[in-house]
């Protein structure tokens, strides 16, 4: 029975295998079959590449990059790809001969004459380009660079990254001229054109709105949680790198003296000190305050003359004060009034408790 079943099976076979329309639809069956099986591979394709990461576009350099201190072109870097050879960088850097800066921020001693060096060497470092210019008429005189796009045409700058901070930069067209109109006894800063934190204004102004009901009707058990929550707020604008102007510092020189132990005061008297470095004189007062303030908080006597206290059913005062350190001269200098106006003013504050 086996034999005849595997023979009937292979004759029926053999019969289909001779008939036209059989051959016809087996032909088209291989087509479709192999239709489907390159559609599988195309779509296989289309999803890999539909998947695959998408190949991350560098940044083009080229252009010129100018610095501008208060308006004033300090430093351009001027760059052109080397079609030659991927991803480097010919050009020039237009400078002053000869400026002093601690911090790449503020800059002194700028002398007029202008210089202009070749860079000899670029890296790509992420989204930012190091580059190197020399001085070709002396070797050990080379300057390093860090220039990192922030957005369309804007970017920052670095001289010597590995000491100074970033400075603003912005590309310009045409052909830019460096500035030949400086005064080397003068001090100018980058951050002339950079606006202050928003945040930070926001922070200070409702610091200071929470203070102006006056003495004795400030309800400090709220006041005292929401100083410190913009305490932090105010640390974390600091330590993210989000203040740049003296503004910026000076407020956060105010947050900060509202504290509540010695480093919270040694903290803001740092903060009021940047503030005067970066050109924002009003701070000295500030800068004395706080440091008056951290003198109390270490029990010791304050030497300007800035803080009052009080205690409930007890005369305002200035003590511990050491009032013999300190001339009038020095505190008119600093911004700070004179004793015998400070004796007036503990006056006033008496006169405004006695009222309530």
């Amino acid at each position: 029975m086996e034999g005849k079943s595997d023979g009937r099976f292979l004759a029926e076979s053999s019969e289909e295998s001779n008939c036209p329309h059989y051959r016809i639809l087996h032909s088209m069956k291989r087509i479709i079959l192999v239709a489907c099986v390159l559609f599988s591979l195309l779509a296989a394709g289309t999803a890999a590449q539909d998947n695959a990461p998408a190949a991350k576009e560098q940044e083009d350099f080229s252009g010129n990059w100018v610095m501008r201190l208060g308006g004033r072109p300090l430093l351009l870097i001027s760059l052109k790809a080397d079609l030659k050879k991927q991803d480097e960088y010919a050009g020039f850097v237009m400078r002053p001969k000869s400026f002093s800066t601690s911090d790449g921020i503020r800059f002194s001693s700028v002398q007029s004459l202008v210089v202009q060096y070749p860079i000899t060497a670029t890296t790509i470092e992420g989204r930012c380009l190091s580059l190197t210019a020399q001085n070709p008429a002396d070797e050990s005189d080379k300057d390093s660079y860090l220039l990192c796009p922030t957005e369309a045409g804007k970017g920052t700058l670095k001289l010597n990254p590995a000491q100074n901070e970033a400075s603003p930069v912005a590309l310009e067209t045409g052909s830019p001229s460096i500035a030949a109109n400086w005064d080397p006894s003068c001090t100018y800063s980058s951050e002339e054109a950079v606006d202050s934190n928003p945040e930070m204004k926001r922070i200070y102004d409702e610091d200071q709105k929470d203070r102006e009901p006056g003495v004795g009707k400030i309800d400090w058990t709220v006041v005292s949680k929401v100083d410190a929550a913009r305490r932090e707020l105010a640390r974390k604008l600091l330590a993210g790198g989000s203040l740049h102007t003296g503004d910026d510092f000076e407020r956060a020189a105010f947050v900060f003296q509202h504290g509540e132990t010695p480093n919270d005061y040694l903290l803001a008297h740092t903060l009021a000190m940047v503030a005067v470095a970066r050109g924002q004189g009003g701070a000295l007062w500030i800068a004395a305050a706080t440091l008056d303030r951290y003198l109390n908080s270490i029990q010791q006597p304050q030497i300007y003359g800035t803080q009052f206290w009080f205690k409930q059913n007890q005369p305002t005062t200035q003590e511990p004060y050491n009032r013999g350190l300190i001339s009038d001269s020095l505190r008119q200098a600093l911004g700070v009034p004179p004793q015998s106006a400070q004796e007036e003013r503990r006056k006033q504050i008496e006169a405004e408790r006695a009222r309530q």
